[in-house]
């Protein structure tokens, strides 16, 4: 019988916990980078311009959300950090119907000189469901969970591996290349791809997990919910979510890339509904569309979904 990889990847890659206080004393560097999109394609002007930094825990530091305003590729970033620590970059834009290009995450050496990195190429990226990263040495690859699968990104490639028979821990293939494999035994790990082995790795994920709980919708878009004991979210760790905020049901996928957050497509029950819950509905739907980042308060037991850095959706456990 395999034994099931998924348990312990999901509980450690779909979290995110809530930014720490930097020391009064901590003094900051600049950290800037510029967003190439590789595809010959006009950007609509409403594409969003994403940027995180992360510690080496995948704790979130800073972070950009910007319009295009109708510019093209290159683009320039700029965010403050704490100096002295290594930190995790997360660069990309998110356009309409939930498309996100993505530069790969770029590990940034402790010190107190800013950094300039030119030329980051954001890639479309395929759906990773709640991707986390893997550092193996010197290098970041990203992780994703699927309900049936695990993809890894690196190198401007993703690649697919299933569940196999291993002795102990947990071994994922490559099906159409078995000399490519990642074999887990809890948050470490062993990659080697086309047979050549990386240095070692570990799983790189924050410590409170967006899908633990069971979250009651408190307010939509600056309104409080009708009924918030009667509202519903949840996230999966294999990128699925379902909610409902008293009526219908919704069903759909999500993303999540740090402290990058989408949702796609949704599909929902067909309920008749009384007609101060259907304004919800319609409300918390079209929400949900323009998500693209959150934030936990661990203390307060209360998430918030973000658009464009400001608040949106507000839930509690």
């Amino acid at each position: 019988m395999k034994r099931s990889f998924l348990p312990v990847v999901l509980a450690l890659i779909s979290g995110f916990i809530a930014m720490p206080a930097a020391s009064a004393a901590s003094e900051l560097r600049q950290i800037r980078a510029e967003i190439m999109v590789l595809e010959r394609i006009a950007l609509p002007d409403d594409t969003m311009i994403l940027a995180e930094l992360s510690d080496m825990n995948d704790n979130p530091v800073a972070s950009l959300r910007r319009p295009t305003d109708g510019a093209q590729s290159p683009f320039a970033v700029s965010l403050e950090a704490p100096s002295g620590q290594d930190l995790i970059l997360r660069a990309g834009l998110r356009g309409l119907d939930d498309v996100l290009w993505l530069a790969e995450p770029v590990m940034l050496p402790a010190g107190d000189d800013d950094i300039e990195l030119a030329g980051l190429r954001a890639l479309r990226t395929e759906r990773m469901g709640a991707a986390a990263v893997l550092q193996c040495g010197n290098q970041l690859l990203e992780l994703g969970t699927l309900p049936d699968e695990l993809r890894l990104r690196f190198n401007e490639q993703t690649l697919q591996l299933t569940q196999s028979e291993a002795a102990s821990g947990t071994l994922y293939v490559a099906p159409d290349n078995p000399a490519t494999q990642l074999h887990m035994k809890g948050d470490e790990g062993i990659l080697r791809i086309d047979g050549a082995e990386l240095a070692p790795c570990r799983l790189i994920a924050p410590e409170i997990a967006l899908s633990d709980s069971v979250w009651n919708v408190t307010s939509i878009d600056g309104k409080a919910t009708i009924f918030p004991s009667r509202t519903e979210l949840v996230f999966y760790p294999d990128g699925r979510f379902s909610a409902t905020v008293g009526c219908n049901r919704l069903i759909g996928s999500y993303r999540r890339h740090g402290a990058v957050l989408s949702i796609g497509r949704m599909a929902s029950t067909m309920m008749a509904c009384p007609d101060g819950l259907q304004q919800q509905e319609r409300l918390f739907t079209d929400a949900l569309q323009r998500v693209d980042g959150y934030k936990i308060d661990a203390e307060a037991g209360r998430v918030v979904l973000m658009a464009g850095g400001q608040p949106l959706i507000s839930a509690r456990k």
